[in-house]
């Protein structure tokens, strides 16, 4: 049965930055024209409800000065039409008894109109009333006399004339929202694409970077993204450049180093093979060096197979809870020997004892390592000393030693492969150059650290701190 995959649609970053500016713009040009329109129309009902109420208070004076009588008063009459003309709808008035005397439309005239909203305006609960209705304001004021609430004045005034202004005000409003969403487009467009254009150019330069070219630097600038990223991709640059010349340093000392044997054995082999007169003693001598070479050659490659194994972060590891003190003597009493054939004398002392989880194998090859190399590089008759001491999180061994000790300059470079402080010493100690590198990564794959403190000639100090208890991240 085949599995197919579904790809997943994918979107460029200056296409996502666009849309969101296009649609934020729409939206908030869409609030806008609502809000100004609204605020439009507010401002014109304002203006109408404002006007309302001064034609009623002239009305009321009239009224108040012909006794409430809109019968005789010719010019009153006049006005109450022209106010129910100006506002495009209709004025009635209405006595005491809810009977209207005088309506502008002449529909309800000698009606009475009886409603809540009239009522409690009549009776003084209200001193106006004022609502809309339909297409219409309607406002209901009290004419108010000595002797009490005469009767009322109503008006109905079309609000066609606010919705046409509006409509204006909307139409000239869209034209400009428009106008400003176009070139918000326009705007988004370009923002979008100028926005990814630093992204564009460093992805450019990594393409660049994958081919296995890594002279390039990006200029610093821009936003403040923009430059962590490009510092970002400089540092890294810089770091690939060092692990290349370090991939290339090391391709070329794990050659020399496996070559020099095989020199010296085939120089070995040619010089017996042409010299016809040798006899069994030169023989005996020459397979003895060529012994040694071979000894020298499967050293080495021992030496690089356990550095490929622990250089591996997901190499495997063997945890279990090991008593550190015993591993401690069981390895000096390893290296005794060594030390004593040069009257170099190894204390171990231990300030608690220490269990802790850890993989017995690798980190005794790398505890052996620092001893083994204390010995070496150290003066006949001189001294050793190794201490244990933990506290609550971690485990602590020091391994200090009077020997020759480690120039400032090279102490950088003691954990990388292949790098020897005394090139001619190490070849007569038989060392390949790799037991510090094996001994760093066994030390991170513990999740530790490993310190050095040493003046030349005056000895060195190597100092481990190891997790007591491993936590798997």
């Amino acid at each position: 049965m085949k599995n197919f995959s579904v790809k997943k649609p994918q979107i460029s970053l200056a296409a996502f930055i666009t849309i969101i500016f296009i649609i934020s713009s729409a939206v908030i040009l869409l609030l806008y024209s609502f809000l100004v329109g609204r605020a439009h129309y507010q401002k014109y009902e304002d203006e109408l409800i404002e006007d309302m109420r001064e034609q009623c208070l002239r009305l009321e004076e009239s009224l108040l000065a012909n006794g409430f009588n809109v019968e005789e008063p010719i010019d009153l009459n006049v006005n109450i039409d022209t106010v129910a003309t100006f506002f495009d709808g209709r004025v009635m008035i209405v006595n005491s008894d809810y009977r209207i005397i005088k309506d502008s439309s002449t529909a309800n005239q000698n009606s009475f109109i009886v409603g809540e909203d009239v009522i409690s305006v009549m009776t003084g609960d209200r001193e106006e009333l004022l609502q809309v209705v339909g297409g219409y304001v309607q406002y209901i004021h009290p004419v108010v006399s000595e002797e009490g609430i005469l009767g009322l004045i109503m008006i109905n005034a079309s609000t066609e004339s606010i919705d046409s202004i509006t409509n204006n005000v909307g139409k000239y409003n869209n034209v400009i929202i428009i106008v400003i969403l176009v070139c918000c487009i326009i705007f988004a467009i370009i923002f979008g694409r100028g926005s990814v254009r630093g992204i564009k150019f460093i992805n450019q330069h990594m393409e660049v970077a994958k081919e296995g070219h890594f002279d390039n630097k990006i200029p610093v600038r821009g936003f403040k993204e923009f430059q962590a990223l490009t510092d970002n991709y400089n540092d890294t640059i810089d770091k690939l450049k060092v692990i290349d010349s370090s991939r290339q340093e090391f391709v070329s000392n794990v050659s020399h180093e496996l070559k020099t044997p095989i020199t010296s054995m085939k120089v070995l082999a040619d010089s017996l093979i042409q010299n016809e007169d040798a006899d069994l003693e030169m023989y005996k001598e020459f397979m003895t060096d060529i012994a040694a070479e071979i000894e020298r050659e499967s050293e080495i490659i021992n030496d690089l197979l356990t550095l490929v194994k622990t250089d591996k972060s997901s190499a495997e590891m063997n945890i279990e809870e090991i008593n550190i003190n015993e591993l401690l003597e069981v390895i000096i009493k390893r290296v005794t020997p060594i030390a004593s054939s040069r009257g170099i004398d190894i204390s171990y002392e231990s300030y608690r004892d220490v269990a802790a989880d850890i993989d017995q194998v690798k980190f005794s090859l790398a505890l052996t390592n620092i001893i083994e190399n204390a010995v070496k590089y150290n003066v006949d008759n001189g001294w050793v000393k190794v201490t244990l001491n933990a506290d609550h999180k971690n485990f602590h061994i020091k391994v200090m030693d009077s020997g020759v000790g480690i120039p400032d300059d090279c102490k950088e470079q003691v954990f990388e492969r292949f790098y020897r402080v005394d090139k001619a010493r190490s070849r007569d100690t038989g060392g390949t150059g790799l037991g510090l590198a094996i001994t760093r990564n066994v030390i991170l794959m513990h999740k530790g650290s490993i310190k050095l403190y040493s003046e030349s000639g005056e000895g060195t100090t190597f100092t481990i701190k190891i997790p007591i208890k491993r936590v798997e991240s």
